[in-house]
C-alpha cells in the first residue's frame, strides 16, 4: 500500500464524518448532498491510488501515479545505470576535436556529444554566448 495518499484520505473522511453529524433527513439540501457525493468520489479515488503495491525495496517510497505506481527511487537507479555506460567526456571531446561534431555524433550519438560539450562549457552553436558585462573594457 502506498502511504503518500493517506493524509489526503484522512482529510476527506473527516469532512465526510462532519457532514454525517450535521445532515438531517428532514432538512438536507441538494447542495449538501452534492458536496457529500463529491467527497465520497474523492475518497474512492484516493483509496484506489493508495492501493498501488509498494516497491519491495522501498515500500514507503515515493511513486509516480501517472506511471501505474512505479517507484521513483528505483526509476532513478535504473536511469543512472542506463547512463553509466556513456564514454568519458574527454574521449567524446577528443573525437569532436579530431573528427568534427557530425562524425562524433555518429560514433557516440548526438545526445552524448551535446552533453559532453555542455559539460565542457561549450555550446553546440557557432557563436559563443555573450559573457561580457557592460563594465568590461
Amino acid at each position: 500500500m502506498n502511504r503518500t495518499q493517506l493524509p489526503d484520505l484522512a482529510r476527506v473522511l473527516l469532512a465526510l464524518g462532519s457532514y454525517g453529524q450535521r445532515l438531517d433527513p428532514a432538512n438536507a439540501t441538494a447542495e449538501q448532498l452534492e458536496i457529500v457525493a463529491r467527497a465520497v468520489e474523492e475518497a474512492r479515488r484516493l483509496t484506489q491510488a493508495a492501493r498501488f503495491p509498494g516497491c519491495p525495496r522501498h515500500p514507503d517510497g515515493p511513486f509516480d501515479p501517472t506511471d501505474g505506481g512505479a517507484c521513483l527511487l528505483c526509476r532513478t537507479r535504473r536511469f543512472k545505470t542506463q547512463h553509466a555506460d556513456r564514454p568519458p567526456v574527454e574521449d567524446v571531446l577528443r573525437d569532436v576535436a579530431e573528427l568534427g561534431e557530425e562524425e562524433a555524433a555518429r560514433r557516440h550519438t548526438g545526445r552524448v556529444v551535446t552533453l559532453a560539450l555542455a559539460a565542457a562549457g561549450r555550446g553546440t552553436h557557432a557563436y559563443p554566448p555573450n559573457t561580457r558585462r557592460r563594465s568590461d573594457p
